[in-house]
């Protein structure tokens, strides 16, 4: 609204100056360039503008004097909005909003309720935001969090301006690490089945969620697992584990206010013979060589054995060219992942943005060059890293490690916060502390802080601020005075 405002203003000293330079007022063969700004102090009014110093040089003439100039050309019928125009200082053009346009804009707002200031800026351009799309071998961390508040406000404030946006997240429910989850659920079924000894893998997850897990399959299914094939039963506990910590993670989620349009499966992906069809193409363009090495001098690829096929990623801005079938013919991880982005334009998205964990920082070149190479303009895939969070306790960081099971939750968070004040605030208070900081910025979470009614407190002004307006509308009662119709 305040922009609005000021581009009315601005198309009033424009239409001011026109006149001016037309009866040789002003010696300008053009209209200048025109800004207005907020100022400071109130009694310099709504809007100012500095015109009058700014082309002082250009025209030789005293600065208010060319503020009187423009000053005098203002119709009076710049009405309602304007209710006056003063010239201050030495040549500052100050601009004073009309009670009546005012109320009527609070009048409008009131009308429109949440409706009010939203716009048609994206003409209803489809936008895709994935984040989030946490592997499903654990419970959400205070990193998800974070990237669930972003990507949650992107999605909201484009949908605001005009854009059709929807809320995307990928489930890993197919790669190494949810394998690893499936030979971690399999030790801990078969140690609470009698066998003690049975190793736990050196990968794998020791969280007591896993334990829970094994105890949850063997209350419904008892030892049925035991009697099958070792492939068959990692595969079972895959599927089983996935699905579970999906489905937690999705509850967690809705309990944080974020809800999705789309869950999207790495399987399903898969199973749709996507990968394949993604060598194919990037094949068909010329993008792959077979060798047992990358060409280039900064080939930094030593562990290959045999020959393999590589993408030349190099032309398309990576730092060295990737492997994306290993020589034993199977896909290394990024080609799902290539053929899942590549889906999402496939599937009409004019734009798709991601929120990705700190840890895949280096991931965003070669997914972008891969895009390039299929032919997505580099401005339509918009990578956003989401950095480091640290929980702070008394001014103590709490140590965070899914590997060793320690970390700390989402949901330990809220119910953390939701012991001193009620759930709902508790989760607005966790939204307000993620979004603080630029995404490329560590945030430090600070509990303790978080709960204070104090000045310290970011949350605190807001809460003041809302207790402020309530004031106001208890003093207006006492007043007798109405409320807007």
């Amino acid at each position: 609204m305040l922009n609005e405002v000021k581009s009315q203003i601005e198309e009033i000293i424009r239409t001011a100056l026109a006149k001016a330079i037309s009866q040789n007022q002003l010696p300008l063969r053009k209209i200048p360039e025109v800004n207005v700004e907020q100022p400071k102090m109130e009694a310099h009014g709504d809007i100012a503008c500095p015109l009058g110093l700014n082309l002082a040089k250009q025209t030789k003439m005293p600065p208010r004097k060319i503020a009187e100039i423009i000053v005098a050309q203002i119709d009076a019928n710049c009405e309602p909005l304007i209710d006056k125009v003063e010239i201050a200082g030495p040549g500052f053009i100050n601009f004073f909003l009309s009670n009546e346009w005012l109320y009527e804009l609070l009048k409008n707002i009131r009308t429109q309720d949440t409706e009010f200031g939203k716009c048609d800026i994206g003409h209803g351009k489809r936008i895709q935001v994935e984040f989030v799309s946490a592997n499903p071998t654990g419970p959400l961390n205070v990193v998800n969090g974070r990237a669930a508040a972003v990507g949650d406000v992107i999605v909201n404030l484009l949908n605001a301006v005009g854009y059709n946006a929807e809320r995307e997240y990928y489930t890993n429910d197919a790669g190494g690490q949810a394998y690893a989850l499936a030979h971690s659920i399999e030790a801990r079924y078969r140690q609470l089945l009698g066998e003690a000894d049975f190793p736990f893998p050196e990968n794998g997850y020791p969280g007591e969620y896993v334990k829970e897990l094994a105890k949850e399959i063997i209350e419904q299914d008892g030892k049925i697992y035991l009697e099958m094939d070792e492939k068959e039963r990692i595969e079972a506990f895959r599927q089983i584990g996935c699905a579970r910590i999906v489905e937690e993670q999705k509850n967690v989620l809705k309990r944080f206010g974020v809800i999705y349009d789309v869950w999207m499966s790495e399987q399903s992906i898969r199973d749709s013979g996507k990968p394949a069809e993604i060598i194919k193409l990037l094949a068909e363009k010329g993008y792959l060589y077979e060798s047992d090495k990358p060409s280039g001098e900064k080939a930094g690829f030593e562990s290959m054995t045999g020959v393999a096929t590589w993408f030349k990623s190099t032309e398309f801005g990576d730092e060295e060219d990737r492997v994306l079938i290993k020589s034993d013919g199977t896909f290394t991880y990024i080609v799902p992942d290539i053929a899942y982005h590549y889906n999402k334009f496939a599937r009409g998205f004019d734009k798709v943005i991601d929120l990705w964990g700190p840890d895949h920082h280096g991931y965003v070149d070669r997914m972008k060059s891969a895009m390039k190479a299929l032919g997505i303009t580099d401005d339509q895939l918009e990578i956003l890293i989401v950095q480091q969070v640290n929980i702070l306790e008394k001014g103590e960081a709490k140590r965070m490690s899914k590997r060793k099971g320690q970390f700390y939750t989402l949901s330990q968070l809220i119910d953390e916060l939701a012991e001193n004040v009620d759930e709902r605030f508790a989760v607005d208070v966790a939204r307000y502390f993620f979004l603080m900081l630029n995404t490329n910025a560590h945030l430090d979470f600070d509990i303790n802080l978080a709960i204070q009614q104090a000045d310290e407190n970011p949350v605190f002004y807001v809460q003041y601020a809302h207790a402020r307006i309530c004031s106001i509308f208890q003093k207006m009662e006492e007043r007798g005075v109405k409320r807007l119709p």
